[in-house]
């Protein structure tokens, strides 16, 4: 098979081969297509979460995030995410 350059936008040069994937091979790529668009989609919905918090905390976040040069409720998100996946590797 022979391979070729071509330029991919926001990717670079990435090389290709003339391959044609038979009928059988077509239908199992768009199945996998499929469930990873369904698992990205499944991954990115989202809910909003309230709690109460302490004056004090909330602007201890806000200077930490500043200083980060992040909005402090980002900061607040990838702290807790951070603290969650490390508690799930401690404790899976």
């Amino acid at each position: 098979m022979a391979k070729k350059s071509i330029y991919i936008p926001n990717v670079g040069i990435a090389e290709v081969s003339d391959y044609e994937p038979t009928k059988e091979e077509e239908k199992l790529i768009l199945k996998f297509e499929e469930q990873a668009e369904k698992s990205i989609s499944e991954y990115k919905q989202t809910a909003n979460v309230n709690f109460r918090w302490s004056e004090f905390e909330i602007k201890r976040a806000k200077r930490i995030a500043e200083k980060l040069g992040m909005p402090y409720q980002t900061y607040l998100k990838s702290t807790l995410k951070q603290a969650m996946d490390n508690d799930e590797k401690r404790l899976m």
